[in-house]
């Protein structure tokens, strides 16, 4: 029996060694090791109704709006200008002052129907990080790491001076 264990043991220890192989280098790169380890161990024989794994990170990344639907072109936002620092969006082609109602830069880029890529809203997956031209921006709630220099996460950013940003 205990030839059994330590065989099950060590082929379990090559199917995870393989598998982590695999996504290091790239092949498996899209598939959370967690799902590696859990394909090793109902390859050694356990059930997998019997195997509990809990994933904890972030949601997996989405560009809300524009699945499914047809798009509108990026415009200014309706209502009235706001008083805030001018927003533009040197892509898109649009420039908007900040409205009161506009929390933070993502809030524009949404009322603008400008293409964004988000998951959070709070800082903490930087999914939404977007090169910023120039201007400063300050943020809240923190995101819990800083954008790497010249980014800005649109997600919790507001402006503190006119900003430009390339989206």
């Amino acid at each position: 029996m205990r030839f059994i264990h330590l065989f099950l043991v060590g082929y379990f220890i090559l199917v995870i060694g393989l598998g982590m192989a695999l996504w290091q280098t790239g092949v498996l790169s899209r598939v959370p090791p967690i799902w590696i380890a859990i394909g090793a161990l109902v390859a050694i024989g356990l059930d997998a109704a019997r195997i509990h794994a809990e994933l904890f990170g972030a949601r997996p990344r989405v560009n809300p709006g524009l699945t499914g639907q047809a798009r509108r072109p990026p415009h200014p936002p309706p209502g009235a200008p706001g008083s805030g620092p001018m927003v533009t969006f040197a892509r898109s082609g649009v420039s908007a002052p900040l409205t009161a109602s506009d929390r933070t830069v993502l809030e524009l880029a949404d009322a603008c129907d400008i293409s964004t890529r988000w998951g959070c809203r709070s800082g903490v997956c930087h999914t939404c990080t977007t090169p910023l031209l120039s201007g400063r921006v300050t943020y809240a709630p923190d995101p819990l790491e800083p954008p790497a220099e010249g980014d800005v996460l649109i997600c919790c950013a507001r402006p503190d001076t006119d900003i430009i940003l390339d989206m």
